[in-house]
């Protein structure tokens, strides 16, 4: 299966660390000279992303990481191999990783690769799953924490292959976090994706057992992080129970 990358710059971020002024760029360096052994330009450059390899073929063993090991009901959520994920990754860039660290330090309870059965009938099998991972740019300290990646395989369970694919970083109005020169900042990459280029028309998939997708995210969510389960509810109806209740909502 030949997959297709899209990896846009930066568009919009907090505090601009992407795109320092040359004025900024020489204070930073005087800051911490260890860590900056480079010009302006370079800087800027290193936050011009583009995919590694903005095609790629894959064949149907790469795609097995994916699948769960044993016999798995729809709703069921397995975890995947963190180190056998990473080909995917580094389609965008050589320097992703799955062990996410924050200047310098490891933060093990945001690693994580989880997988769900959304969907299945005689013939398909649709898997979504959610990833963490970091991308680890061309300088001394320079990373891009992505919140999370989502995406979706799309199973022919008779000719156990895949024909559909995609890998991809929410859009929300802040979904990278830059960590760079000592600082931190937080930013919006419109597009950065991985995806197959031709696939089955998935709309025409009778399926027979099947959940919503807002329900497998959800699974996925709860699945990494326990307060995920919390219920959120409007002010307003908050108001109302607590006083049905006799319960102050700071209780």
């Amino acid at each position: 299966m030949q997959v297709q990358a899209h990896w846009d710059p930066i568009s919009d971020s907090t505090y601009n660390l992407h795109q320092l002024t040359e004025e900024q760029f020489a204070r930073v360096k005087v800051r911490c000279p260890e860590l900056v052994n480079m010009e302006w330009k370079q800087a800027l450059e290193l936050f011009n992303t583009k995919p590694a390899y903005p095609l790629k073929d894959y064949n149907t063993t790469d795609f097995q990481v994916f699948l769960p090991s044993s016999t798995a009901k729809v709703g069921d959520i397995w975890e995947l191999d963190s180190e056998e994920i990473l080909p995917f990754f580094r389609q965008f860039h050589s320097g992703a990783t799955t062990e996410i660290t924050i200047f310098s330090h490891r933060t093990p309870k945001s690693d994580g690769a989880k997988a769900c059965l959304r969907a299945i009938s005689s013939d398909y099998a649709e898997i979504v799953f959610r990833i963490h991972a970091q991308f680890v740019l061309d300088a001394p300290g320079v990373r891009l924490l992505p919140a999370q990646f989502a995406g979706r395989l799309i199973l022919n369970r008779k000719e156990g292959a895949v024909v559909d694919f995609s890998l991809f970083l929410p859009s929300r109005n802040s979904n990278v976090d830059v960590n760079a020169f000592k600082a931190a900042d937080m930013a919006f990459i419109p597009r950065m994706e991985l995806s197959n280029l031709s696939s089955t028309p998935v709309h025409e998939i009778a399926w027979e057992t099947v959940i919503t997708e807002k329900e497998s995210r959800k699974k996925l969510a709860t699945a990494f992080y326990k307060f995920a389960e919390i219920e959120w509810i409007p002010i307003e109806d908050a108001v109302e129970l607590a006083e049905g209740t006799n319960r102050p909502i700071h209780a």
